[in-house]
């Protein structure tokens, strides 16, 4: 009943902590050694792909034989016999060396041992003041459900910095498409915007070819009475319009394909 309770409290930890089971941390996962499987409480993931494990297993009969001792001496003992099986719950921790199964992914070489009450570590460090530094000493981190609190909450954190980054990088990617394509679209305007005058061009000179070569002679059947059906020749004028330019953006001739920018942007091809 003690393992589950403190399984559940460190689970209700984790999870006020803003992390998400299956997904921030895992429970009873399979660790390969080379003493063979062992089966840490908790695998909690950290930004970067690499991870620590928690374990809740601690013993409180001493602990709570002492909140029912009959006397004062009573009361010592039980809390003196407390204060060692927490320490040799932190040698036996250390010697499973969980650091090592995720040094490969760059993990912190320590395993978090969770005490689930704060009154049952603060009795142990009364009774030997060393136990957090020879804990720290065997790589063995003694958390609370503060501490752990606040351990975890900055991993937490961590995840939600490495999202912000992931969508910075990615509204980075899709400016830098949108960008390109604009210039895509710039160059295709341009190439439009040529064919516009060359046409434009085209058609004035038809037009002034017209009517100084066809045009003159047509009228003359008016002015000879020439029986002809009664419908008058339209009046073909040029077209004066500028086509107008694009103001930001310049233009580079560079083979067949013009380069673009747009501002003080740097080059970009328009093929």
């Amino acid at each position: 009943m003690q393992g589950r309770w403190g399984e559940q409290t460190l689970r209700n930890v984790l999870e006020a902590a803003g992390l998400t089971n299956h997904f921030d941390f895992r429970e009873q996962p399979s660790v390969d050694t080379d003493e063979g499987r062992r089966r840490p409480d908790v695998k909690v993931r950290m930004p970067g792909g690499a991870a620590f494990a928690i374990d809740a297993k601690c013993s409180l009969n001493a602990f709570l034989e002492a909140q029912d001792a009959p006397d004062e001496a009573a009361r010592e003992a039980a809390l003196a016999r407390h204060a060692q099986s927490l320490k040799a719950h932190i040698t036996n921790l250390s010697g499973k060396a969980y650091w090592d199964q995720f040094k490969a992914e760059g993990s912190p070489d320590f395993v978090a041992m969770f005490v689930p009450l704060e009154g049952c570590l603060a009795a142990a460090l009364e009774r030997t003041p060393d136990l957090m530094t020879e804990a720290m000493d065997k790589r063995v981190l003694l958390v609370t459900p503060t501490t752990l609190f606040a351990l975890c909450k900055a991993v937490a954190y961590g995840w939600r910095v490495e999202d912000q980054a992931k969508g910075a990088a990615r509204i980075a990617e899709l400016g830098r498409e949108l960008y390109k394509r604009i210039a895509v679209m710039g160059g295709h305007a341009f190439r439009l915007g040529q064919s516009l005058d060359v046409s434009v061009k085209r058609y004035n000179e038809f037009v002034g070819s017209l009517e100084s070569q066809v045009m003159t002679q047509a009228r003359r059947f008016e002015e000879l009475s020439v029986d002809h059906e009664a419908r008058e020749i339209a009046v073909l004028t040029p077209v004066e319009t500028a086509l107008r330019p694009l103001a930001k953006l310049t233009v580079l001739d560079s083979g067949d394909s013009p380069i673009l920018t747009v501002g003080n942007r740097a080059p970009t091809s328009a093929g």
